[in-house]
């Protein structure tokens, strides 16, 4: 290596040091678990996956009294439908493929048997993974919500 290239070289591998100054970067701290969340943090997250989840739609949530989830979903071009439920420990959840629309749907169900009939539909998601930390999320949400 030249002398002249030597400055270069320390100056190159000074500054790649101090960028890495407080060790990972931020983007690599791993997500919080859902268990570990507050109903708050897990609302957000499942306001982020309705805002992302199709490319077309967004659902969008909110817990306002006690138990009660309203949430609020969006058709490109179409007027927003709004709808409510009551999170219960109870509540039966269930992810299925719709497979005309291509997504993978969280619906509430009106109980345990096989061909109980679907109460609502809480997301519409392109991706199963998305699907399934919804129906997580909501579950805890049921599971940790104090009723009013």
């Amino acid at each position: 290596m030249s002398s002249a290239a030597k400055p270069a070289a320390i100056l190159a591998l000074a500054l790649a040091m101090q960028a890495c100054s407080d060790g990972y970067p931020a983007e690599d701290v791993p997500p919080l678990s859902p268990f570990d969340m507050s109903n708050l943090q897990r609302l957000t997250a499942l306001n982020q996956l309705g805002a992302t989840a199709h490319r077309d739609r967004q659902w969008s949530f909110e817990q306002v009294s006690g138990c009660r989830l309203e949430l609020q979903y969006k058709r490109k071009g179409v007027r927003a439908v709004k709808q409510a439920i009551e999170l219960e420990r109870s509540i039966k959840l269930d992810v299925a493929f719709d497979e005309p629309d291509g997504t993978f749907d969280v619906h509430v169900m009106a109980g345990d048997e096989p061909n109980a009939p679907t109460v609502a539909t809480l997301l519409e998601s392109a991706k199963w993974t998305h699907a399934v930390q919804a129906e997580l999320l909501l579950q805890l949400l049921a599971r940790d919500c104090e009723p009013a």
